[in-house]
């Protein structure tokens, strides 16, 4: 009686434990597509070379900047506690109230690769934490208004991010997230494109005039977002 009372324990358990394994919400070979929404604020510094005639000089200024962001992930399960996956974010930076007249917008396209580890799998609730690296293509406009001699700033950089996201699904497939992260931006030597205005200008003058800018920020998001799992 007692050797049977100890193999009925034994066996509930282990139907205990599968079903508890078939319930985890990341797995091994899943697929999770993230659609999200976001609020990001950074601390920046800001330095401006200008080169005239050959002749450089630079300045620096520190700032802070804020932006909504919609970033679309896709992570696939190597194991069922390591996903890997790539990001796609875009970025719109608000303006400065005093700052409208003469700047029209500023936005950002994110392409980059993400690991993640999960921490919590139960059967609703995905809980992890990942790190990413990619690159980001910034574009900055200004408002086309008389006097304005510089028309925009693009160019390209790198940036890097650490966050933890809690997906809790709904169903099998459907859920929602929320996500805290530490993001950081390195843009180089963003290129200066002159109006037809400014270039009249400088031509006039006979200078030879290029600015460059070169961008750095950090600081935190916060988002949240629709789940799919499949």
């Amino acid at each position: 009686m007692k050797r049977s009372i100890q193999l009925l324990l034994t066996f509930s358990f282990a139907i205990l434990i599968t079903n508890q394994l078939n319930a985890q919400a990341f797995q091994q070979g899943n697929k999770n597509i993230d659609v999200g929404i976001g609020f990001a604020a950074y601390g920046t510094k800001f330095t401006t070379t200008n080169t005239v005639n050959n002749v450089e000089t630079s300045s620096s200024e520190t700032d802070g900047a804020a932006s909504t962001i919609f970033p679309i992930s896709f992570e696939y399960g190597i194991t069922d506690k390591i996903g890997l996956g790539v990001d796609l974010t875009i970025s719109n930076y608000f303006i400065d109230e005093e700052d409208k007249d003469t700047i029209s917008n500023v936005n950002a396209f994110e392409f980059g690769i993400r690991s993640n580890y999960h921490l919590l799998n139960s059967d609703k609730n995905d809980l992890m934490i990942g790190v990413g690296l990619g690159f980001s293509g910034m574009n900055w406009e200004a408002e086309p208004i008389a006097g304005q001699f510089i028309d925009s700033y693009s160019g390209s950089g790198i940036y890097w991010t650490v966050g933890v996201t809690d997906r809790i699904f709904f169903s099998e497939h459907i859920g929602i997230l929320f996500n805290v992260a530490y993001r950081g931006y390195f843009y180089s030597a963003l290129e200066t494109k002159l109006t037809a205005e400014g270039e009249a200008f400088f031509e006039a003058a006979n200078v030879d005039f290029t600015q460059e800018i070169d961008w750095t920020f950090s600081g935190f998001t916060v988002g949240t977002g629709l789940a799919v799992k499949f």
